[in-house]
């Protein structure tokens, strides 16, 4: 039988969007799948794509895997005056797609779209992100006849544990097993161990959440919807929408992907994954 991962990793924080200067305006909770058969030659492409962009004087090879590239710092490079630095992180970017393609990823998510100075609720934010990612990647492992595992970046002990217990009780509750299809209950790493969390990091980070800042969250203004983050959408958008993991209910309705909650403008989760060049009214009408 085929084993699949889920690797999630967040992006912002659970913060009112105006309680600081540098408050986020949204929230991405994102899982990357990949299959086990995959992980192996994944992990050495990503090394030898930090070694290009990020190389380290004596650095041992396998001593790569512990040079974590932030998505957020990536994100930070995009924004940047200097065009040496935009080049290096689309560069990188260009790497990173190119493997998702590669190795046949597939992304189910979460983002929320904050309403002005309302937080999102910690605990229960993430932990139906992590249930609604759990039931996504279920679906996806029924169809291919596999079994599967998530894994969380580690936060702190306490949190952990609340969050894999919901999904524990999902699978031993008494009317039967929610999710099948996954062979445990949520477990924890450290994203230093795992090529799949660093990649979910940089798709969360650098990629979904720009892209999302600029969609729904343009007339904000701050660091954090910078207008830079429009090549990120003109560049991946169509080509990293491509990999979501869509499907039809039995009602017929659609489900699994990125979804957007957007609790400010109650816009769609089909403009996030649209390249730049339509205006809301075009974009409201075409969804």
């Amino acid at each position: 039988m085929a084993i699949y991962f889920c690797y999630v990793d967040e992006s912002g924080g659970f913060e009112a969007p105006d309680s600081s200067p540098h408050a986020t305006p949204l929230m991405v909770v994102a899982g990357l799948v990949v299959s086990a058969e995959a992980v192996s030659v994944m992990t050495q492409d990503f090394i030898n794509l930090k070694r290009r962009f990020f190389p380290r004087v004596d650095e041992r090879r396998l001593d790569y895997q512990l040079v974590e590239v932030k998505g957020s710092s990536l994100r930070a490079q995009v924004r940047s005056a200097s065009r040496r630095e935009v080049r290096h992180a689309i560069g990188m970017l260009d790497g990173v797609v190119k493997l998702l393609e590669e190795h046949d990823a597939r992304l189910v998510g979460r983002v929320w779209i904050k309403e002005q100075s309302e937080r999102l609720h910690s605990r229960s934010t993430y932990t139906f992100a992590i249930q609604d990612i759990a039931r996504h990647f279920d679906h996806f492992l029924r169809l291919h006849g596999a079994q599967g595992l998530v894994v969380c970046d580690g936060r702190r002990h306490y949190q952990d544990v609340q969050v894999s217990h919901s999904i524990f009780t999902q699978k031993y509750k008494a009317s039967g097993d929610s999710l099948p299809q996954l062979a445990e209950s949520v477990v924890f790493g450290r994203s230093d161990n795992h090529t799949g969390l660093q990649v979910a990091d940089i798709v969360a980070s650098a990629l979904i959440f720009p892209m999302a800042a600029r969609t729904y969250c343009s007339d904000v203004g701050g660091v954090h919807v910078d207008e830079g983050y429009d090549r990120l959408r003109s560049r991946y958008a169509t080509r990293v929408g491509s990999l979501q993991h869509r499907y039809q209910d039995a009602e017929g309705r659609g489900r699994g992907g990125v979804v957007v909650s957007d609790k400010r403008s109650r816009r769609p989760s089909s403009l996030l994954f649209r390249p730049p060049g339509l205006d809301d009214t075009e974009r409201a009408a075409s969804s």
